[in-house]
Formats: structure tokens, C-alpha cells, sequence
């Protein structure tokens, strides 16, 4: 992957329109993968019978068709059009709504929010507000699971020939935002080594 600076890093529409060109071949290549799963297991031990769950950036629906046939409830939100096509053939239960996550505003609050690689395509100045948000979004004692890179910086790679870009801050700077916007961490694990892919686990504190 190529650093990128700030001036070149997508707003969240461009990054659903790329989303929109490879949704397809994503689905066939990931539909049936375990990539994640265990720790989708882990949320899922963690949360009440008939669970809420905001799945933030849930394309068609990989993560989402687990929760639901687990019993949960699913509110998906995902820039893409063209993912939540495909989702809503692949997890017709669920509450599908097309947006900008750093921009969703909802009056319901979630038992969970799942963010799986999708908050690191957010431009560099969102993730400390996206943290916020996130905590807005959970009933006392939510649970938020979350992915991103372990150290600050901004890359560009592509998928299927499109170029997709991220951005992250690094672990302990998503330490001292979680902890500053009212979360207790349970868990914080790179995944992937020697690939910077943090796992993250944090329960919203009760007031």
C-alpha cells in the first residue's frame, strides 16, 4: 500500500461509488468467509437475548445474516447503493439504510454497534468525532467492536483493481478517545501480525 496525505483522501460518497463498482465480486470472494467470525462470537456472548445491533458499514450483509439468525435484531448502514442491493436480497430482515456512518443519525439507541473494516475508509479528522458518535449510540452498557490499523498514518491500496483509501489514528490514541468518550476498554488485539489490524472491544460506561 502507498501513503496518501490528507488533500487526496476521499469524502465517504467517493468511497460508496468504488464500493459500488466491485460489490459483486466482494460478495462472491468474502460471502462465505470465516474472516472475523470469532470475534462476532465474542460480541454475540456478550449481548442480551433479541440484541439490537447497529452493523456500521455492513455491505451485503456478511456479518449481519450471522447476527440475525442468532436472534438479533440488525440496523445496517453502508454508503454503498450497490452493497445495499445485494444486502437487502441477502439479509432481508434487517433495517437497511444508505448513509454516510459518520453522518447517521438515528433517535434509537443499540445494544451494539459492529464497525468490521469499515470506520478506517473515514478521512483522517472523523475518527475522534466517529468515537463520540459511536458512544451516542449505545445504550448504557453497549458494547462497541471495532477494527482499524494500530498505527497513525494513511494508505491507499486496491481491491479488484480500485483503489480504495484508509486512514487511522494509532492504538493508544483509540485508547485515550475511547476512554475520553465514555467507554471502559474489555479488549484491544492485532489480529493479523505483521499486518496492523487492531481488533478493539469496548462497553459504553453507565452514568
Amino acid at each position: 500500500m502507498a501513503e496518501i496525505d490528507t488533500d487526496t483522501f476521499p469524502a465517504p460518497p467517493e468511497t460508496g461509488k468504488a464500493y459500488d463498482r466491485i460489490a459483486a465480486w466482494f460478495r462472491s470472494e468474502t460471502r462465505n468467509s470465516p474472516y472475523g467470525m470469532p470475534f462476532l462470537e465474542e460480541l454475540l456472548a456478550l449481548l442480551p437475548e433479541h440484541a439490537h445491533v447497529l452493523d456500521a458499514g455492513c455491505g451485503f450483509g456478511r456479518m449481519a445474516r450471522v447476527l440475525l439468525d442468532r436472534g438479533c435484531r440488525v440496523t445496517g448502514v453502508d454508503v454503498s447503493g450497490e452493497m445495499l442491493r445485494l444486502a437487502s436480497e441477502y439479509v432481508p430482515e434487517a433495517h437497511l439504510v444508505q448513509a454516510d456512518v459518520s453522518e447517521f443519525r438515528t433517535t434509537e439507541t443499540f445494544d451494539a454497534v459492529l464497525a468490521w473494516d469499515s470506520l478506517f475508509h473515514l478521512p483522517p479528522d472523523r475518527h475522534r468525532p466517529m468515537l463520540k458518535r459511536m458512544a451516542q449510540l449505545l445504550k448504557p452498557d453497549g458494547i462497541f467492536l471495532m477494527t482499524s490499523g494500530s498505527r497513525k498514518g494513511r494508505v491507499s491500496g486496491a481491491m479488484n483493481g480500485v483503489e480504495f483509501h484508509y486512514s487511522t489514528l494509532s492504538m493508544e490514541e483509540y485508547r485515550t478517545e475511547l476512554v475520553r468518550s465514555g467507554f471502559v476498554i474489555l479488549k484491544m488485539i492485532q489480529d493479523q501480525l505483521p499486518e496492523e489490524h487492531l481488533v478493539t472491544f469496548a462497553r459504553k460506561k453507565r452514568f
